[in-house]
């Protein structure tokens, strides 16, 4: 037991000296630099915000440190800035051994698009907030019905979240439609059938129920065999025929 405690103090003094040491060193580092890279990390996937948008902004605030003194050069003000942006989620500044700032740019992605009953019509990121007039090419869940700003927030943006992270889901769900009483029923993109869920709660738990009722009961019977499939109770999967 000594020993092991030994071993860690002897780990935490090395690690204190070396962000000591590199710390001094960026400190007495009065070289200029000599370039900027930014790198908006999704990029592939949308195009809210460019490489030259950001830059613009630094610019703008002038915080382009390009010439500035290495020592003098505020990372903690850009990243600050940056996440001003609206379509910025993250933001990320280093420095390295060649006098290269980098920036690293997560963008506000839309987890999925809202379509109210009282006619809104936007897109709203992982954290439930609004993204507004934004033409978002990628193909993402469509939200109808009885639907609030904290409807959003509580239960659509982690459902969301769920759902974008698992590619069979993001592919077979086409649209979640919100009841009066806060239910959900889903329309999927194959088959002819609706999924009702009731409450949004143990939505993970309906989805690997439902996932596995697809893959062996509709895969043997056929994905038109029913017209209605209800998820709200845990211990049962109750089937309408399709007429």
């Amino acid at each position: 037991m000594k020993n092991l405690l030994k071993i860690l103090v002897a780990l935490v003094l090395v690690g204190y000296i070396a962000y000591a040491f590199t710390k001094e060193k960026d400190w007495t580092n009065t070289k200029p630099c000599q370039r900027l890279a930014i790198s908006v990390l999704d990029s592939s996937r949308a195009s809210f915000v460019s490489t030259r948008d950001i830059l613009l902004l630094l610019q703008e605030k002038h915080l382009n440190p390009v010439g500035e003194p290495m020592n003098k050069i505020d990372l903690s003000r850009i990243e600050a800035t940056l996440k001003g942006h609206k379509f910025v989620l993250d933001a990320q500044c280093y420095k390295t051994a060649d006098n290269t700032v980098h920036v690293d740019v997560s963008q506000r992605l839309p987890v999925m698009r809202v379509m109210t009953a009282r006619g809104g019509n936007y897109f709203i990121d992982g954290k439930g907030n609004k993204i507004a007039n934004v033409n978002y090419p990628a193909d993402v869940i469509v939200a109808t019905g009885a639907i609030s700003a904290k409807y959003c927030q509580k239960v659509l943006a982690p459902i969301g979240r769920i759902l974008q992270r698992d590619e069979f889901w993001n592919y077979q769900i086409e649209q979640l439609n919100v009841l009066r009483d806060g239910t959900i029923e889903m329309i999927p993109r194959v088959g002819n059938h609706v999924v009702y869920f009731g409450s949004p709660q143990d939505l993970p738990l309906k989805l690997r129920k439902l996932k596995v009722f697809y893959q062996k009961v509709l895969a043997r019977v056929g994905w038109n065999k029913y017209s209605r499939i209800n998820m709200e109770y845990n211990n049962q999967i109750i089937c309408t025929k399709t007429e």
